[in-house]
């Protein structure tokens, strides 16, 4: 999200020069603007140090900017809901200017979920693997929705020359296979020594914001199949 505030800006120049004059491990502005845009609100958070924590407010003047600065930014996209505005200054380092919004809260908490996720890591094993397999001859719908606006699902299927896929398919009606096994032997071998955390891990193993994100689960397959495994 660009961000209309930068190291020459009013607020910022008061900060580092607070920091500077009260001799501050660090001084941190919060502030945050409610929906619809009226409601503001900003604290100072300021760090001694040894390390001791105290709290203000900002002068006139630049509380004004802020306002006014986070006001013109909600109204460039009302759809942004509350957002809140970061400037952290320290000792050593350049000043540490973040907005956030309700869309990137949301976003976040999730990514923060899946990674402090814990899977499932119990091998499905070969009951499951071959009422999945049935399933597949049967020409059953196994799918997940990926990304709804594009059209794209998570998919097992039985091809028509009778090899076996795990991978993408997409509303136009195409698909793309990730993974593909020539017999039905082959899959179930496969499925049989997956977990929750296998397959949820198995596109992205190092990056757990898209674990578990349109994954297949021992819950999905048991609701498939009929039976608990």
């Amino acid at each position: 999200m660009s961000s209309p505030l930068t190291e020459d800006s009013e607020v910022v120049r008061w900060l580092r020069a607070e920091l500077q004059a009260r001799g501050l491990a660090r001084i941190e502005l919060s502030a945050s603007l409610k929906h619809p845009g009226t409601l503001h609100d900003d604290t100072l958070i300021i760090t001694a140090p040894d390390g001791a924590l105290s709290f203000g407010s900002l002068p006139e003047a630049p509380r004004a900017q802020v306002k006014g600065l986070m006001q013109r930014h909600h109204a460039s996209a009302p759809g942004r809901g509350d957002i809140a505005l970061s400037i952290v200054c320290e000792a050593a380092g350049p000043p540490r200017i973040r907005w956030m919004d309700e869309a990137q809260r949301q976003q976040d908490a999730k990514e923060q979920a899946r990674a402090e996720a814990h899977f499932d890591s119990r091998r499905y094993g070969r009951a499951l693997a071959q009422r999945v397999a049935e399933l597949m001859d049967a020409g059953a719908d196994l799918s997940l929705t990926v990304d709804p606006r594009e059209g794209v699902s998570r998919a097992l299927w039985r091809s028509g020359d009778g090899t076996y896929a795990h991978g993408l398919r997409y509303i136009q009606g195409d698909a793309h296979a990730k993974q593909t096994f020539a017999s039905r032997e082959e899959f179930i071998r496969w499925l049989a020594e997956q977990s929750d955390e296998s397959l949820a891990k198995l596109e992205h193993p190092d990056d757990s914001r898209m674990w578990g994100l349109g994954t297949f689960n021992r819950a999905y397959f048991a609701r498939k199949t009929g039976r608990r495994s």
